[in-house]
Parts: structure tokens; C-alpha cells; sequence
């Protein structure tokens, strides 16, 4: 009856409208003023058919007082009210509510749901068309009293902000409207509901925005929390005009009271924004250098050591400027420890980390990571006492809450912590913390912490020799969706790693191209050594020297402009040694492994590659038994620190330098050695084409193979060229 009336309805509306269509049938099709009106929401009380109404009505109208009271209550309250809440609501006597309820549900307009031994059920309407009857017919005034009652009795109950906020709004009441929209956005926001929080919160913000607005009742406080959270909640859809939209509002409202600290965090908030958008470098200086002055002006401490904060964070990983980033650091983490702020606190430890192990101090990178790590715990087992959020950490993402925030720094802290702990030669205790990095950000559903942490793990398992699972992690997070460039990059560089490290080289170099170009576009300098040290040998076990010397020039120019102790996955340099040899520039060669030994110090990983140079240098010389020396000690290392990928290279490297020097016996115990290693590495890949692919490898392939030595000009030539081979990767 419904559908038919409903029709009919809408023919008489001119709403719906006979078409005839190409075929020569006949169909019924909405009009634009059909569509105007459902895009204006108007009342289904204009859309209900008068008959149905009236059919309903009558059924009402046969009902008791107290039950058409009980009713009216449940129209008001919506699905599955209690029966103690719709007496309460209803005003009516527990004697009399029950013998409503009972004529309620015998007439079939109300039925009762999830009632059990000992839990009592809940009731609503048999049907929405008739509780949009009874609610349309209440009328403005009783309507607007019955939600004052719900609003009451549900504030006492303690129920969800979202139905407070709705009560609230029914019954004229504004400022609560506003209060509770918030609480219901942070809400949703916990459950990752973030197109729910985004409705709450502009239902709050226009409120605010009223031509009477609230201002008034609502603290500077309430205001900061509406538009952070609803900027946040818009980058968490990478909605980034609406987010900007947000805070600038934030800005309008703050420059209007004359209030600085927000002021000051507003545009700290504009300034990552900004980063996370377009990298435009002078608009986010400009931000920066606004919000610096008017907290130094004001004098306010939290918003000083914030945008020092910021500005170290997006000096050092937004640009790699290291050297102008550490300062403000520094600052902020001594404001953080004077006012106690241990989140903030934990936070500059981390980024004080990471700045270290950029420049290649892992000792201390670990110190700071584990401290924050230990403040991190402690924030974990502590309520929260207020809903402000912090600043975000721009290459983690936006969390919709700050406990989620700072589970999502620990994750990223645990996945530093495992990238430093394999510089420092620690493989066992990386693969344990890259684990927990990747567990942890899994578990919070950050995608930005996942692609992090999937990186620092891949580079650990690299380490580790667990080449497939590697390599299965990167069909786990989305890096390509992220607009971060700078994540998406180092997610290639481990991809690039993991296909050379499977023998992979043609999907390897194409992921290593594609990185370089992106670092080159972006201008991110610190990031373009270990791409191009890769590429460097990629092209040298490809035999292609020219290229790789092309490679070796570029890789010191950039590092040489850094200026650090050591840079993070730097461990190739042989290959760019032998390049340099093979270009003629052996005064470069010999130049660079030289500046590698003064820096390598109490680091054993970067030790290896330092031994293996020398090696080549030796064997370029003719001095086979000293190349032989350092081969061996490079051997003992990776021995030592669980690397079999190197202790493969080290081991055939050596086979071929015996063979060269005519001792068949010590060379079949280095090659058999190094095919033991191969095959126990092949072992751990389970999937057979894969594997298969492994053990084709040209460089696995040629490791227990004799070299093909080419006659040259001169004796010293020959000699030196036979043993630069013997100990090279290409064989």
C-alpha cells in the first residue's frame, strides 16, 4: 500500500513522469524537482502519502493516553530505548508504563528486541513509517520538551556523545550542541569513523559560524580542539584544500582575540600541511619563520619549543638539512624537559635519533631512540587528561587521536631503533625491533607507520639473508597512495635492495631508476647516496663500466656535500672503488677508500665493505696475499654479525684470488664455502621460481666459476687486472 500511494504521490507532484524510451516502452522518471527536493532534505513528512498518514494516525488514535505518551517518548528516542528510559521521558508511572507497553506492543506499534534471562530488552517502532508519523504530528513545542527530557536523562546514563548532541540540537540547545558535536567527532575519530567525525565536527563549526555565534560560551580552548581535530580528520583522507580551509579559520579566529600560542601553533599546523602537499620550500619557511616570531614574542614556552620542534623536523627529514635542524632541536628538547612535557620530550628524542643516524652516529641514534621508546611506555600507561593534539610528525601521517599519535611515533621509534641497530652490526636485535615496528603499526592502522616500518624491516631481513620475506613485504603496505614522497622513496631504495639481493637486477635497476629520479626532482641530497652507490653496482656486475663509473663520480660528489661520518646503507664501496680502477681514475680510488677507513670507526658493518676496497686496491696492485688479508678479516666480520649475503661475495671473492695465484685447493674450500652459504639462503625460499631465479643469478652463477681474464698490453697490467677480477664481483 506504501509503494502504490507513494507513487501515486508522486505523479500527482509532477515528480515522477512518464518517458517513452528508444525501445517503445514506457518508464516512470524523476524529475529535477524531485531531485531539488531530496537535495534539500526536506521532511518526509511531505513525502509520506496523506492516506498512509492518516491510516496510521488512526491506529494511534485507538491507544490509551499513557500509551500514546509511551510512543510519542519512543519517536523522540529512537532505536532501542529501555523501558525505564521511555517511562522516565513519557512522565508516566511504572504501574501505568508497563500496561503501555503492553497495549504498545499488542497493537504491533511497538516490539520489544534483545531481551535475555536477567538483561531486559529494548523497544522501538515495528516500522519507521510509523514513528515518522508519531514524531512529524508532535509538533514543534511537545517535540522540543521531550528532547530536553532525553537530553537529561541521558546525560546522567552517560550515553554516546553523538545521541547528546542530537537531543541537544532538537531541543534548541546550542552551546550543548556544540560541545557534545566535538565529543561525537572524537568519538568516531577513535574508530577510525573519519567521514562520521568530519559530520559532527562542521555541525559544531557552523554553529560557530552563526550570524549570533557562540563564541562566547565556547573557550579559545574548544575552538583550538574543533579545528584541530577537524584539520586533522580532513588529512587523514588526504583532503588537503579542506584541512587548509580549517586552519586558516583557526588563524582568522586566533589574529581576531589576539591570542599568539594559538596563533603560532595554527601556522606550525598550516606549515606541515604544506610540506605534506606540494614540498614548497619558501611558503613553508615563510610559515615557519611567522610562527617562530610571535611565540618568541609572546613568550609562550609550549608554542616556542613546538615550532622549534617543527622547525627541526622539517629542516632535517622534510630537506636533509641537518646541520640548521639539530639546533632546534636541541631547544625544543631542553623546553620540553623545563615544563615536564613528556610527549613532547619523547617526540625530540625520536627526531634527535634520527638526526644522528643520518649523519651516521648509530651509537648515539640508539641512545635517543631507546630513551624516547622508554617515555613512550610511560605515556602508554597513563590516561589522558586532554584532548589537544600535538603537532603531527609530517612523514608519519595524522592519527585521529593523540594516544594513536604517539602509538604511531613508538612505531616509527622501533622501526629507527632496528634501522640503527643493523648499521651498528646488531642484526638479531633489528629483526626484533623491526618486527614490533611493523606489529605496532598494523595494529594502529596508520598506513604512512606501516610503509616506514615495512622498509627498515626489509632492510634487516636484507641483512639477515631472509630474502623472500623481504620481499613479501612489499606487497603489504600502500606506499604508492601515500603523497609523502620522501616515504615513497625509501620504500624503492628497500625495493631496489631486495630484487639485487634475489638476483632480480633488471627489476632492480628499474626501481633504483625510478628513485633517483624522484630524490633528483625533489631535491632531497641526503637520500641520493645509497640509490646511486646501488646503481653504481647494479652496472658493475652487469659489466657495464662506463655506466658504473658515471655512477661512482656522482655518488662522491653527493657525499662529499654532506659532510657526515657515514650515511645510512652505504655499504657498495668496493664496487665504486673497482669503477674508479677500471675508469683510469685510480688516484680517486685510492683517495676515497682512504677517507672511508678514517670514518669507519667502532662501526663493524661499514668495516666490511672498508676491507673489501682495500682488497681490490690490493689485487689492482698485484698484491694478491695482502688482498687475501683483508678478504678474510672482511669474512670473520660477517661471520661475526650474521650477514651471510656478505660472507657469500667475501668467500667467492676469494675463491678466485687463489685460483689466480695457483692454489686450486684453498680455492675449491672458499667456493665450496660460498656455495654452502648460497644454497642455505636459496633454502629459505620457498617458492620454487623464485628460488629458481636465485641460483641463475650471474653473480651466483659465476661465483664458483674461473674467471675469464683478458690478455693486456703490459705485464704490470695483466697482472694487475688478473687480480682486481680474482677479488671483484663481476668474475
Amino acid at each position: 500500500m506504501y509503494l502504490l500511494e507513494t507513487l501515486k504521490l508522486l505523479r500527482e507532484r509532477q515528480w515522477l513522469v512518464p518517458r517513452l524510451t528508444v525501445d517503445g516502452s514506457w518508464r516512470l522518471e524523476p524529475t529535477q524537482e524531485m531531485a531539488a527536493a531530496l537535495a534539500q532534505e526536506r521532511s518526509r513528512h511531505e513525502l509520506l502519502p496523506p492516506s498512509v498518514r492518516a491510516l496510521i494516525q488512526g491506529r494511534l488514535g485507538k491507544l490509551a493516553l499513557a500509551t500514546r505518551q509511551l510512543v510519542r517518548a519512543s519517536a523522540v528516542l529512537g532505536d532501542q530505548a529501555s523501558a525505564k528510559l521511555l517511562w522516565q521521558v513519557a512522565q508516566v508511572e511504572v504501574q501505568a508504563g508497563v500496561e503501555a507497553l503492553e497495549e504498545a506492543e499488542g497493537s504491533g506499534i511497538l516490539r520489544e528486541e534483545g531481551a535475555g534471562t536477567g538483561r531486559p530488552g529494548t523497544y522501538r517502532f515495528a516500522h519507521d513509517l510509523m514513528r515518522e508519523v508519531v514524531y512529524t504530528e508532535l509538533g514543534e513545542a511537545r517535540r522540543q520538551v521531550l528532547h530536553q527530557r532525553a537530553l537529561a536523562r541521558l546525560e546522567s546514563e552517560g550515553a554516546q556523545a553523538s545521541e547528546l548532541a542530537y537531543h541537544a540540537r532538537a531541543s534548541g540547545e546550542a552551546e550543548a550542541t556544540s560541545r557534545y558535536s566535538v565529543q561525537a567527532g572524537d568519538e568516531a575519530m577513535a574508530v577510525f569513523a573519519v567521514a562520521d567525525a568530519i559530520r559532527h565536527y562542521h555541525q559544531a563549526r557552523a554553529l560557530l559560524q552563526q550570524p549570533q555565534p557562540m563564541q562566547t560560551v565556547l573557550s579559545a580552548a574548544e575552538v583550538e580542539h574543533l579545528y584541530a581535530h577537524l584539520g586533522r580528520a580532513y588529512t587523514l583522507q588526504n583532503a588537503w584544500q579542506p584541512a587548509q580551509q580549517a586552519y586558516e579559520e583557526l588563524l582568522a579566529y586566533a589574529k581576531q582575540h589576539q591570542l599568539a600560542a594559538l596563533a603560532s601553533m595554527t601556522l606550525n599546523r598550516l606549515a606541515i600541511l604544506a610540506v605534506q602537499q606540494s614540498q614548497d620550500r619558501s611558503q613553508v619557511q615563510a610559515l615557519l619563520e611567522q610562527a617562530w616570531h610571535i611565540a618568541q614574542s609572546s613568550s609562550d614556552q609550549r608554542a616556542l619549543a613546538e615550532t622549534e620542534w617543527n622547525l627541526a623536523q622539517i629542516n632535517a627529514v622534510g630537506w636533509g638539512d641537518l646541520k640548521r635542524a639539530l639546533p632546534h632541536d636541541e631547544r625544543a628538547l631542553a623546553l620540553a624537559r623545563a615544563s615536564n612535557d613528556k610527549e613532547l620530550e619523547a617526540r625530540n628524542l625520536s627526531l634527535l635519533g634520527w638526526i644522528h643516524l643520518r649523519v651516521g652516529d648509530f651509537q648515539e641514534a640508539m641512545h635517543c631512540l631507546e630513551a624516547a621508546l622508554a617515555l613512550y611506555a610511560t605515556l602508554g600507561n597513563e590516561p589522558t587528561a586532554s584532548g589537544a593534539l600535538s603537532l603531527a610528525l609530517f612523514s608519519i601521517g595524522a592519527s585521529p587521536t593523540q594516544p594513536l599519535t604517539n602509538r604511531a611515533t613508538e612505531a616509527a621509534c622501533w622501526g629507527l631503533l632496528a634501522f640503527a641497530q643493523v648499521h651498528s652490526g646488531q642484526v638479531h636485535n633489528s629483526i626484533r625491533s623491526g618486527r614490533r615496528a611493523l606489529a605496532l603499526s598494523q595494529e594502529i592502522k596508520n598506513d604512512w607507520v606501516q610503509v616506514i616500518s615495512t622498509t627498515y624491516l626489509t632492510f634487516v631481513l636484507l641483512e639477515a639473508g631472509a630474502y623472500e620475506e623481504a620481499l613479501m613485504q612489499h606487497a603489504i603496505p600502500p606506499a604508492r597512495t601515500l603523497p609523502l614522497t620522501v616515504i615513497f622513496q625509501g620504500f624503492l631504495i628497500a625495493l631496489g635492495s631486495t630484487y639485487q639481493a634475489v638476483q632480480q637486477w633488471e627489476e632492480a635497476r628499474s626501481a633504483l631508476e625510478e628513485e633517483e629520479a624522484i630524490v633528483e626532482r625533489l631535491g632531497f641530497g641526503p637520500f641520493r647516496v645509497p640509490v646511486l652507490t646501488q646503481l653504481c653496482m647494479n652496472c658493475a656486475l652487469a659489466g657495464e663500466w662506463e655506466r658504473a663509473y658515471r655512477y661512482a663520480l656522482e655518488t662522491i660528489t653527493v657525499r662529499k656535500s654532506q659532510d657526515v661520518a657515514l650515511i645510512p646503507l652505504d655499504f657498495c664501496r668496493q664496487y665504486e672503488t673497482e669503477a674508479f680502477l677500471r675508469g683510469g681514475d685510480e688516484r680517486q680510488a685510492r683517495a676515497e677508500v682512504q677517507r672511508l677507513g678514517e670514518r669507519v670507526g667502532s662501526y663493524p658493518r661499514y668495516r666490511i665493505p672498508y676491507l673489501r676496497s682495500l682488497a681490490v686496491l690490493a689485487a689492482w696492485d698485484g698484491h694478491s696475499e695482502q688482498a687475501i688479508g683483508h678478504l678474510r678479516e672482511a669474512a670473520q666480520i660477517a661471520v661475526d654479525l650474521g650477514l651471510p649475503g656478505e660472507r657469500w661475495q667475501v668467500q667467492a671473492a676469494l675463491g678466485r684470488l687463489y685460483e689466480a695465484g695457483g692454489d686450486p685447493v684453498q680455492a675449491r674450500t672458499a667456493f665450496g664455502e660460498a656455495a654452502r652459504i648460497i644454497q642455505g639462503l636459496a633454502e629459505g625460499i620457498k617458492d620454487e621460481t623464485l628460488r629458481a631465479r636465485f641460483l641463475a643469478g650471474p653473480p651466483i652463477d659465476r661465483s664458483c666459476s674461473k674467471p675469464n681474464v683478458s690478455p693486456t698490453r703490459s705485464p704490470k697490467t695483466r697482472r694487475s687486472r688478473a687480480g682486481l677480477e680474482a677479488s671483484g664481483p663481476a668474475g
